[in-house]
């Protein structure tokens, strides 16, 4: 697939807006596709429950016994407790840790809502780890975490540490001996350095701070130049593009402050001072306030 408007191959899908969009120019090269994801329905407005679809977010994959009409805690205050019953018996005893794990797993995804690769990914590195296994409450939590962050790696979705942490409240030290306990089940996941194009984090800076699409597009044209300058190499991904969106700001009279726009990626103003200060002497791009 190549783009119309400047010629470039550098395609990617963008799976909140259902699009393929080109990372050299901005441009939506297609839109409204075909959804190819699973079907799905909030249980009791709390956890998702899928069906007519293999998926890893429920602990019989989708594929269980007979749902009962109605809500769930409503059945309950009135008296039914046979409604609990049924609940429970649908769950084999070696498998009722798992649900648990995968319960929990749903909530901390409400909370950031990835794409749905993300939580299919993570749903199964739970259930590959905690199967038949008899983990503390704690350590689940830890292993529930790391899956998620593992998922977003595994998928080549850029998402930074310092914002992921932040968006779940989490510790930093609990996600790393998730990930411990994930690579001892699982020997084959191994973690690369983040070595992620400055575009993709693009879209996320501009869907963070509300921008207009035309600052999507300048701060894609800016990072390209870059590129062809040889001045993007070796330098931190999310800082680039933290600060090719501050310029690009600027530069279409969108202007954000510093501060605003490091956050949307957990770095601080002097990131995006120094990476900014960078791209205007590199580049050669006269800025005049």
């Amino acid at each position: 697939m190549k783009c119309p408007h400047c010629g470039s191959s550098n395609i990617i899908f963008d799976p909140d807006s259902n699009s393929y969009i080109c990372q050299s120019c901005g441009l939506v090269v297609e839109e409204k596709l075909t959804y190819q994801g699973f079907e799905g329905f909030l249980k009791n407005n709390n956890t998702p429950r899928y069906s007519g679809m293999f998926t890893n977010m429920v602990h019989d994959h989708g594929v269980g016994g007979t749902e009962i009409s109605g809500c769930f805690m409503q059945h309950l205050k009135q008296g039914r407790s046979w409604v609990r019953v049924n609940s429970e018996i649908k769950v084999e005893k070696k498998d009722r840790k798992l649900k648990k794990a995968l319960q929990e797993l749903n909530e901390y995804l409400k909370l950031i809502n990835p794409p749905p690769a993300v939580k299919e990914t993570a749903a199964k590195l739970v259930h590959e780890v905690v199967k038949d296994k008899n983990y503390k409450e704690s350590t689940l939590r830890k292993i529930i975490i790391a899956a998620i962050y593992l998922s977003y790696r595994i998928n080549d979705t850029p998402k930074s540490l310092k914002v992921f942490i932040s968006e779940l409240n989490v510790d930093e030290k609990d996600l790393w001996e998730g990930v411990r306990l994930i690579r001892e089940s699982n020997s084959n996941i191994k973690i690369s350095r983040e070595n992620f194009d400055p575009r993709r984090y693009v879209g996320y800076i501009i869907r963070k701070l509300s921008a207009p699409p035309i600052v999507e597009t300048m701060a894609n044209y800016i990072i390209s130049v870059s590129e062809e300058q040889g001045f993007i190499s070796g330098k931190s991904p999310t800082s680039l593009a933290a600060a090719a969106v501050y310029l690009a700001g600027i530069l279409t009279n969108n202007k954000r402050n510093q501060v605003e726009v490091a956050e949307t990626v957990g770095l601080s103003d002097v990131a995006i001072r120094n990476a900014y200060g960078s791209i205007i002497k590199d580049v050669d791009i006269e800025v005049l306030l």
